[in-house]
């Protein structure tokens, strides 16, 4: 078996993996690269087979919808399936119909092939079995990939604070131990000194700000469901209190969370949630709100209707801070001129991605003779965790035969 990660070796996001064996040919993830203050989005990979010339891979496993995992999925060859979980395809293909980007991809959303949790796929001499892993997205996973006697687990972005968090060491114990190859993210690796909470702990400090303020905004990520399960728990704590979203497509994507899962956490029935206009207003002033929203002029002109507002910063920090990479100015204007028109700024955000004792107990409960770090800007500091297996830093379009 030959294992080759053609992007992602050191650097988070614009992820691709490939597994190949004397049969078959995976690609594991699509993504498009992060911008950064260096380079813009970067221009579809050039992979033979995959992307190029005639197609020789025999199927893409997407492991969740975040851009920086599938953004480049219009690359792939049109005869090369694309198989995706079944509630993250739906909700990628409203993120999509959301961003209305020209040209339209060549292939649609809805004709990738889904999974579901627990079922393998066969692809020729390879067995692809999907386990649901915990993370920022709705619906991510993790592959065990076996063939030519090798057990190779890619975790794709993990983490074990999140709403699935305390079920996740079970999983790895019951479905991913003795693991030849453990190809494991590392995005923490370079933001070692972040503490993080817990979902749960944010949700408990959202109701505090709840029971104490009527207008409260929150910018975060459309598609990050814990938290925003955890602010609408909040708010229908509250006995008159509601939730508010920016657009009607944000409604969409918990209505098909709420269908998917059998969670009562994950069911936005509960109470009634309402798509922001001004004919909203009056209602919102009387019963109190918590709103969803991004940092735009819909969510600035509903906060200019509500001066004595809560603005929660629930995303990372690093997008705000002018040395960062990841900074958008955008957004920092956003949060300064809040503040200026008397906004009280609350941060409370948690990460979605694994910190450094969650990624030594994996690599620890899989048993993994070699580990493989991806998705991180210092690979290299998985040398410095003490862990059993092997750490084998790849240069992107390395091969390694296991």
């Amino acid at each position: 078996m030959e294992i080759k990660i053609h992007r992602g070796t050191h650097q988070i996001g614009g992820c691709i993996t490939e597994i190949k064996t004397q049969s078959a040919r995976i690609i594991i993830d699509i993504g498009a690269e992060l911008p950064t203050a260096e380079r813009a989005e970067g221009a579809p990979p050039q992979i033979d087979g995959l992307t190029c010339g005639d197609p020789t891979c025999d199927g893409v496993f997407i492991t969740h919808y975040h851009g920086d995992h599938i953004g480049m999925y219009g690359a792939v060859l049109p005869t090369i399936p694309i198989y995706m979980g079944a509630a993250a395809r739906e909700i990628y293909a409203v993120v999509q119909r959301a961003a209305d980007r020209e040209p339209e991809p060549a292939r649609p959303v809805e004709d990738f092939i889904p999974f579901e949790a627990g079922r393998p796929i066969f692809i020729k001499d390879i067995k692809i079995t999907p386990f649901l892993i915990d993370h920022s997205a709705f619906d991510a996973y993790m592959f065990l990939i076996e063939a030519e006697g090798k057990r190779v687990l890619h975790t794709g972005d993990f983490r074990m604070h999140g709403a699935r968090g305390r079920k996740m060491p079970a999983v790895f114990e019951k479905y991913a131990k003795n693991i030849d190859v453990l190809i494991i993210e590392g995005t923490m690796m370079s933001r070692r000194n972040e503490k993080q909470i817990t979902e749960h702990e944010l949700g408990a400090a959202a109701r505090g700000i709840l029971r104490e303020h009527k207008s409260v905004f929150v910018l975060c990520s459309s598609t990050n469901i814990d938290t925003i399960a955890e602010f609408y728990s909040a708010a229908i704590a509250e006995e008159r209190m509601f939730l508010v979203c920016e657009e009607r497509y944000q409604l969409e994507i918990l209505r098909i969370v709420s269908a998917a899962s059998r969670s009562a956490f994950y069911d936005f029935n509960r109470r009634k949630i309402y798509v922001y206009g001004k004919n909203l207003h009056t209602t919102m002033a009387e019963r109190g709100f918590c709103f969803i929203g991004r940092a735009n002029a819909v969510t600035r002109r509903a906060m200019e209707s509500f001066a004595d507002n809560v603005l929660i910063y629930s995303m990372w920090r690093g997008y705000l801070d002018a040395t960062s990479a990841a900074y958008d100015g955008y957004k920092r204007k956003f949060v300064e001129n809040a503040i200026a028109n008397g906004s009280k700024l609350q941060y409370l955000h948690t990460s979605g991605h694994a910190d450094i004792d969650q990624i030594r107990q994996v690599c620890g409960v899989t048993g993994a003779k070699t580990i493989i770090p991806v998705h991180s800007e210092f690979p290299e500091a998985f040398c410095d965790l003490g862990l059993k297996g092997e750490v084998l830093v790849l240069r992107d379009g390395e091969c390694v035969t296991v």
